[in-house]
């Protein structure tokens, strides 16, 4: 927290310093002295919806066909294959496109801050009477009668990224190297109720992870030659890749695991292993950031 105000005042500082030499607010500017100005704000929006709106839909996928899938690529999941024939998901998401704001303090640098949010739902649904059918086939056939209700896992995430960069355009400000400072604010819910020990559970978590990441990319122009007040470009980033300096990937994975822990309990033990048990380079691994064309949208440059 305190890097993040240093870091915050710090821009403060520079926005002052930029002002008191006479940099005019206005994009109305006359003369040569800082002809650069024009045109020196931009609003932009990124379409793409990133990994929180197809982790939903692979989330399907993988359940609904995962005998087939496991079977293709010669993966023997054992009695978790069985969960999969008895069991109905269904994953689902919106999110609202990240905007960002870009301020250029020169003719080839821009402060930036953006923010967006997400959100994507996990279900998974065992029926009554699937669940007694699911016993049978694991072997425990003798309990399939006392199964009381249905056995569900839900998963919900909100996820909302913020974020304070820098970008340093060429010559002609369309190609960009940008430098950020992200936070990811995350809050998600996983709930259970297992149909056989009449358990529920509920887990609610509030957490944040912070990043550093660099991003290449491109902001084309889509009228160059029109002298507008206003002008529209085509935003597409190649790739960006970063570190968390806090993670956030230990505490969801505890979170899930847990509730997959209970919904199982009295059908079937799953080994799932601790998040402690992975060796130490893998966890690193893990906390890295990295997305092709992470952002697909358009800007409006005034």
């Amino acid at each position: 927290m305190k890097k993040i105000l240093i870091f915050l005042s710090i821009l403060f500082c520079f926005n002052i310093y930029v002002y008191a030499k006479g940099l005019p607010l206005s994009t109305e500017v006359t003369g040569d002295d800082y002809s650069w100005i024009k045109g020196r704000q931009m609003i932009s929006v990124n379409l793409n919806p990133g990994g929180a709106v197809f982790y939903p839909l692979l989330f399907n996928t993988a359940v609904n066909n995962a005998v087939n899938l496991t079977g293709l690529i010669g993966v023997n999941l054992g009695d978790i294959n069985k969960y999969f024939d008895y069991a109905d998901a269904k994953g689902s998401a919106w999110y609202i496109p990240s905007i960002s704001y870009s301020l250029f303090v020169h003719n080839q640098i821009s402060l930036e801050v953006g923010i967006g949010l997400y959100s994507g739902t996990y279900n998974l649904n065992i029926s009554k009477e699937n669940a007694g059918k699911l016993l049978e086939a694991l072997g425990q056939g003798n309990y399939s009668g006392v199964v009381g209700t249905d056995t569900t896992f839900n998963a919900s995430f909100m996820f909302m990224p913020s974020t304070f960069g820098v970008k340093f355009y060429g010559p002609k400000r369309q190609f960009y190297n940008a430098f950020r400072f992200g936070i990811d604010a995350f809050f998600y819910t996983v709930s259970t109720q297992n149909g056989l020990t009449g358990i529920k559970t509920d887990h609610t978590v509030y957490d944040a992870a912070l990043y550093v990441s660099y991003e290449i990319g491109w902001n084309i122009e889509l009228f160059p030659t029109k002298e507008w007040r206003v002008k529209p470009t085509i935003d597409i980033a190649l790739l960006e890749i970063g570190y968390y300096v806090r993670p956030w990937t230990e505490n969801v994975y505890n979170t899930v695991t847990g509730g997959v822990t209970s919904l199982t309990a009295g059908f079937s033990v799953f080994n799932i292993p601790a998040w402690n048990s992975f060796p130490t380079w893998a966890r690193y691994l893990m906390n890295i950031r990295f997305a092709l064309f992470p952002r697909i949208g358009f800007s409006l440059r005034f």
